[in-house]
């Protein structure tokens, strides 16, 4: 049986929300927050969250 969580996501379209147009926007403002927190040597994991877009535009 899975959990609540697992099967919302599983039905969830989280990689076309983040683009369309007010989902481009939310990402831009969160990478823009992200980045301006982040050390030059700061290392960014990514445990199980969505479909990794945050992490591979930072990477």
């Amino acid at each position: 049986m899975q959990n609540h969580l697992s099967v919302f996501y599983a039905n969830y379209d989280e990689e076309g929300r983040l683009l369309s147009k007010h989902g481009q926007v939310e990402f831009l403002t969160t990478t823009r927050h992200i980045e301006k927190r982040l050390f030059p040597w700061a290392t960014i994991a990514e445990i199980g969250a969505a479909t990794g877009r945050y992490s591979h535009a930072l990477a």
